[in-house]
């Protein structure tokens, strides 16, 4: 395509930090062919959306986001592509104006089949022959932040979660060849970016050809690297004593955890077929709380699984009175076909679900409260992403950053802090927010 004839592409995306290093991919695949990435639907030629299966609400979004796209512009080409497009791709086929849909094995063929893009009679689908076996390397940067990186090593799950469509859309464990992730965080590093965020579909379940997760922290933690790499979720049976003290004694790995428990019902965990018990996870989480007592803990959990009672949920609230942590992300239980869960009886009522959901939003706030007190008066190293409006002094300028341990703070200044990392003292916590100032030694 050149001179007249390039076309604007508009990306659109849903779900995980995975889905959004892929678009990205796909951005730099498309500019290969000499498109241009346009800011608006309205001016775009062709749209591609990314979407995500992990919830209900996730499939009507993309649904959503489509039939908007095409009243404001009809002629536009769509390509709907990610984990919804290859388990389920007949619901966006029904939808009139979808041209191409491609799961997540075909997305990076897409540039092999059409460089046309020109509407077509009938909505195509496409289905590679090798549906999750390869590898396909990824990076972005967060939204609204050049200064963080996500950068993809692993795809695939093979775990048997009951309530998990994700390995049906993803396909089998695969990784990033161990001797490029060095390479990779290198040039993120030489491109100005001071934070890289390990990303997969089952992260902590990383193994190229003996080489463990444990094997590319231990990696980058004896590694010259500047750039701080943070650990974007590890599996409760894969974290360990090892993994705890290479993150303890790392000067360039973030302490930081973000744990999926799911519940606190040894119960409910085995209808789920999770691969531990409350107790195990418990046993984990004092670990960290021990060895390394500034560290951030973020805990995933399912409320109102089939069969969950009240006695089992609140085994999940007393399991959380045990340990210190900093957050929760808490979700009402969405029922995705084709997975046993499907099939359970005892369905939880949704009022039931949202109001146990309610209750961890709850716990999870006075938890937040309770870690970034025990915070004031630390010196941390923040990395700033943003000038925000809100400086009480009009020669001052506000922005926010985020510590190691995964604190935003909010820090007065004359001088330019985006795209810098700087010591500051945390010094107060006033209405759910973390106040700081420039650490004068």
């Amino acid at each position: 395509m050149t001179g007249k004839s390039k076309k604007k592409v508009y990306f659109e995306t849903f779900g995980c930090k995975v889905n959004y290093a892929e678009t990205s991919r796909l951005i730099d695949e498309f500019a290969k062919i000499e498109t241009l990435q346009s800011e608006s639907l309205e001016d775009a030629d062709i749209l591609v959306i990314n979407t995500c299966s992990v919830t209900k609400k996730a499939d009507a979004d993309a649904r959503k986001a489509i039939r908007h796209a095409l009243r404001k512009n009809p002629d536009l080409f769509v390509i709907v592509t990610g984990c919804t497009a290859e388990v389920n791709p007949e619901q966006f086929t029904h939808i009139e104006g979808v041209d191409i849909v491609m799961g997540n094995s075909a997305k990076f063929e897409l540039m092999q089949i059409s460089q046309n893009f020109q509407k077509l009679e009938e909505p195509l689908i496409l289905e590679p022959e090798n549906t999750g076996t390869v590898f396909e390397y990824a990076y972005s940067s967060e939204v609204d932040s050049r200064t963080r990186a996500v950068l993809k090593i692993q795809d695939g799950c093979e775990y048997k979660c009951t309530y998990c469509i994700i390995p049906q859309a993803r396909g089998f464990f695969r990784s990033m060849p161990f001797n490029q992730i060095l390479p990779a965080l290198r040039d993120l590093e030489s491109r100005g970016y001071l934070e890289a965020v390990l990303v997969g579909i089952n992260l902590s379940e990383y193994n190229f050809e003996g080489k463990r997760f444990k094997d590319v922290l231990r990696m980058i933690a004896e590694s010259d690297l500047e750039i701080r790499v943070r650990i974007s979720s590890i599996e409760p049976n894969i974290l360990d004593e090892e993994i705890i003290k290479i993150v303890k004694d790392s000067k360039n790995i973030c302490h930081h955890f973000h744990i999926p428990l799911q519940s606190g019902s040894n119960r409910v965990l085995k209808s789920m077929q999770r691969r531990y018990l409350r107790e195990h996870f418990m046993e984990k989480i004092l670990m960290i709380n021990r060895e390394i007592p500034d560290a951030s803990i973020g805990i995933d959990i399912i409320t109102g699984f089939p069969g969950e009672t009240s006695d089992n949920f609140q085994e999940t609230i007393d399991l959380l009175q045990n340990f210190n942590f900093s957050y929760l992300h808490a979700f009402s239980y969405s029922e995705r076909e084709n997975t046993p869960a499907a099939t359970m009886k005892n369905k939880v009522d949704e009022k039931v679900k949202k109001e146990r959901t309610r209750k961890l939003i709850k716990l999870s706030n006075i938890a937040a409260e309770k870690f970034y007190l025990s915070q004031i008066g630390q010196v941390r190293d923040v990395i700033f992403e943003k000038e925000i409006e809100g400086s009480e002094n009009s020669n001052y300028r506000r922005f926010i950053g985020h510590t190691d341990n995964y604190i935003s703070v909010f820090v007065d200044s004359k001088n330019e802090l985006i795209k810098s990392k700087m010591k500051i003292r945390l010094i107060k916590f006033i209405n759910e927010k973390i106040y700081g100032e420039i650490f004068q030694p």
